[in-house]
């Protein structure tokens, strides 16, 4: 199944927020009860807390924002926020809400990071108006009418004065979004009685997530990757599947022109996977969820023994001008950073550093046959020249090599994707 959803990109925290609760979750078309403008809430106004109702914005579009102390775009937004509140005070309002606690905030507000000064304002230790209108990241937002029916939810960009206005006249038009249920499959807000296998493919942003995270209902295992590119996806299965792999590994047999790769992150180029297997089969997870996508996706991988050039890691004692093998103390392994140490620790977590760094470009072997625990210093490095230079008074060094190994190798098998 393939259902395509496209909007703007967003860098949001993700979260799961209240998923059991005795609150019923408000849809989209449903009326805020009474008890919602008649509740005391904690109010943060002026630095202090004082407790207020709703009721002073019953009757007038209300937009309720779901933020953080932690959470950059949500701050990022408030001046702007604060400008269209002034620009439209008296047609409609927006408050804040947070369930961090007083002192999170007080301290966030006396703190340089708070961008209105004494302006800002919000509803803090909440917990039923997040139970209330459930959702799975911030910043978020609620659009209700002035007569207290729910008309969208939307991620924080949405706020706009052309949205406002839209809102005002009764012609929003933005997709709300979906809330993602916790151990539950996508899209729906309960697993199917009897349940034993569910799979989606989704090819396009989904709005309002962007998680992937392991699932159980007692029965059932299911994997979830949201919003990513198709080799991002196909890479984190095959680390879970073969020991041997990394993104030098990695080869496409044809030109990517389609976005299989999609880089730059575009929102029609990111596709999610929801596979759920029976318990007893979660061990297969990974590679059920990769023979799915070779079935749907319109791409197929599998692992192809080719000629393929190499970096060989290899070690000639006669040449080492400083001691490689181990002095013991503490373990240590930083990556190759300005005065970074590698310290007690085996040969392959070096190999593991070196293919992370961004101008390796083929495979790296480990031909060092070394049977003990190595100790360098390590430093920043741009190219091979700059490591073999650090790598040879050890007496390491790397060469380059042809070699047969295995790849996971993909093809396209859709012409049209």
């Amino acid at each position: 199944m393939k259902l395509t959803i496209s909007t703007g990109l967003m860098l949001v925290f993700s979260l799961f927020l209240y998923a059991q609760s005795p609150v019923k979750a408000l849809q989209v078309g449903d009326r805020v009860p009474d008890t919602f403008w008649t509740t005391p809430r904690n109010f943060l106004i002026g630095g202090k807390v004082v407790q207020r109702n709703m009721e002073q914005f019953r009757g007038k579009p209300l937009i309720i924002d779901f933020w953080a102390t932690f959470c950059i775009p949500c701050i990022k937004g408030m001046p702007e926020q604060e400008r269209l509140s002034r620009l439209f005070r008296g047609k409609i309002n927006i408050v804040s809400v947070t369930t961090d606690n007083e002192k999170l905030v007080s301290t966030f507000y006396s703190s340089e990071r708070n961008p209105l000064g004494k302006d800002f304002t919000s509803i803090v230790d909440d917990k039923e108006l997040n139970r209330l209108f459930l959702h799975n990241k911030i910043p978020h937002l609620v659009w209700i009418d002035n007569q207290g029916i729910v008309r969208n939810t939307t991620e924080g960009d949405a706020l706009s004065e052309a949205n406002i206005k839209a809102a005002l006249s009764g012609n929003l038009c933005v997709s709300p979004l979906n809330y993602i249920y916790p151990n539950t499959v996508l899209m729906m807000n309960r697993n199917p009685e009897g349940m034993q296998s569910f799979n989606l493919l989704i090819k396009g942003r989904i709005p309002g997530i962007s998680s992937s995270t392991f699932r159980s209902n007692g029965a059932n295992t299911g994997m979830i990757i949201f919003n990513h590119p198709l080799r991002w996806i196909y890479s984190v299965l095959a680390r879970g599947e073969f020991s041997w792999f990394s993104d030098q590994r990695f080869k496409l047999d044809f030109e990517d022109t389609d976005g299989f790769n999609n880089p730059s992150l575009k929102p029609d180029g990111l596709w999610t996977v929801d596979v759920w297997v029976p318990e007893e089969k979660s061990a297969l997870l990974k590679k059920l969820t990769m023979k799915y996508l070779n079935e749907n996706s319109g791409y197929s991988a599998a692992v192809k023994v080719t000629n393929t050039a190499v970096y060989k890691l290899v070690y000639l004692p006669s040449k080492a001008t400083r001691q490689l093998k181990t002095k013991g103390g503490q373990p240590a392994n930083l990556g190759f950073h300005k005065g970074s140490k590698f310290i007690n620790q085996p040969i392959a977590n070096l190999i593991n550093d070196i293919q992370d760094c961004a101008f390796i470009k083929y495979p790296v072997l480990n031909d060092a046959n070394l049977d003990f625990l190595i100790d360098l210093e390590l430093s920043e490095v741009k190219d091979m020249v700059g490591l073999n230079a650090l790598l040879n008074p050890y007496g390491l060094s790397m060469v380059e090599d042809h070699q047969e190994l295995e790849m996971l190798v993909v093809s396209k098998t859709d012409k049209t994707n």
